[in-house]
Formats: structure tokens, C-alpha cells, sequence
């Protein structure tokens, strides 16, 4: 006889012997996976109330008998352990539960050294795309002549003079501008960094299609992603928020 069949044979013949009493058993059939999409094999079930528990199969599947109201547990060597309480008020005799276990290893980045942006010309393409607000207003303001640019020079970049004029000169001058849209860029840049140090740009491209870093961009933008939604919340839900607005490719219903 198959394993597998055997096993669910004495499940089964368990569940007819517990059904006699007056409590209430349940069967819950449940089906293991990692982020990407992948069956779990031998991770680790384990009923914390009755202390007995299962491992999952090659197709990442355990059978489990529970009471409402125990608390199950499910781990496996290099994921994040998953806990759940059995809901209590269960009408049905037997159930599905699929999990999806969260990465818990450190995995460290190839170091690659390469100068960004590589050419001018891409440089100047990052800049030209980007709008600042105060470009609407340039038009608008008569800047200093070159004599006194000259005597007010500031080595540093900008000009020193005194005023509002020298305010308005280090806000809305070229070198100004080409500062803002370069923290403009070295922000998204972070923000992109700090996404990926939750879900790695692997899974990005495996579940969801995300492949280039302004397609990344774009979802993160769409799907409200910012420096502090990602500082305030949970890891796990950071990726639930990732299912529900960019999709659940590459996952098995």
C-alpha cells in the first residue's frame, strides 16, 4: 500500500475513534509553501495544545488532526515559524490551509563597485525626466549679473550674498536644481534598496513580473509603498499588501 495512502487511511480511522467522544475534531489538510512559489518538503507541523505533530510530504501536504481552539505551529530549518489558532467555531468536519513561510536567513549581496550614472548622457537623461515645482517659477526671477556673481562667488557652490536674493539664487540655480533631482533619485533609490531587503528582487521578478528597478518603482508607486510605510510595518504584512495589489503570479491555487 502507498505511504501516502496508508496515512491517510490511520487519519482517517483516528478521526472515526475521536468522533465518538463528545468533543469536536477536525482534519485539517494542509499545504506548505516559500515565497517564490515552492512545495516545502519536511517542514514541520506541530499541535503546541496536544503535543504531536507531522511532517509534510513531497508536495508539501500534512495531515493533522486538531481540536478548535489549539494552537498550531508550523516551521521548517531557514523560514520564519508560522502560529495559528484553530478557529473555534467550525462547522465542518475537515479542512485546507495553505501557508506560505517567510525567509529567515541573512543572504549577503554580491559587492559590485560601477559608477552611477555611467555616462553624461545618462545623467542627463535622469535629470531631464525629473519636474520640480520651482522650475514654474524661474521665468519669473531676475538673477544677479556675472560682475556680481563674480565678487560674491562662494567656493562651495551658490553665491554669498546677503538678502533674499542669495536665497532665492542657492534655491532655484541650476546647481540647486540638479541637487534636488539628484536626492530626488538617491531617495527612490533607497526606498528601492529597502523593499528589496524584504522581498529580494529574485522573487520580484519570479512572483510578480517586476524585473527592471522602474518597474519596481512603478508598483511601489501605485501600491502607496514609502520609507515609512516599510519603517512601521510588519514584514509579513508588506508582502500580504505585495499580494493583493500587484497580483499572485507564480503561486499554485
Amino acid at each position: 500500500m502507498h505511504p501516502v495512502l496508508r496515512r491517510v487511511i490511520m487519519l482517517f480511522l483516528l478521526f472515526i475513534a475521536l468522533s465518538s467522544k463528545a468533543q469536536q475534531y477536525v482534519i485539517i489538510k494542509g499545504q506548505v509553501w516559500d515565497l517564490s512559489g515552492n512545495e516545502l518538503v519536511g517542514a514541520h507541523a506541530y499541535n503546541n495544545t496536544r503535543h504531536y505533530g507531522t511532517f509534510t510530504d513531497i508536495d508539501g501536504i500534512f495531515f493533522m488532526v486538531v481540536v478548535p481552539g489549539d494552537s498550531l505551529r508550523v516551521s521548517m530549518i531557514g523560514f520564519k515559524p508560522y502560529k495559528m489558532r484553530i478557529p473555534t467555531r467550525l462547522n465542518a468536519n475537515s479542512y485546507k490551509l495553505d501557508l506560505t513561510l517567510l525567509a529567515d536567513t541573512i543572504l549577503l549581496k554580491v559587492a559590485e563597485i560601477k559608477p552611477y550614472p555611467a555616462t553624461y548622457a545618462e545623467l542627463k537623461r535622469e535629470f531631464v525626466k525629473l519636474k520640480v515645482p520651482e522650475e514654474k517659477i524661474l521665468p519669473k526671477i531676475i538673477m544677479p549679473s556675472d560682475p556680481t556673481l563674480n565678487q560674491y562667488a562662494n567656493p562651495g557652490g551658490g553665491i554669498l550674498l546677503p538678502g533674499p536674493i542669495g536665497l532665492l539664487y542657492n534655491a532655484f540655480s541650476k546647481e540647486a536644481k540638479e541637487l534636488k533631482k539628484m536626492n530626488v533619485i538617491l531617495a527612490q533609490n533607497s526606498l528601492r534598496e529597502q523593499l528589496l531587503s524584504i522581498v529580494s528582487r529574485n522573487t520580484l521578478e519570479k512572483k510578480f513580473g517586476f524585473k527592471t528597478d522602474d518597474e519596481i518603482d512603478e508598483m511601489m508607486k501605485s501600491c502607496g509603498i514609502t520609507s515609512e510605510y516599510l519603517n512601521q510595518t510588519r514584514e509579513y504584512i508588506v508582502i500580504q499588501k505585495l499580494m493583493r495589489c500587484a497580483g499572485n503570479k507564480g503561486i499554485k491555487p
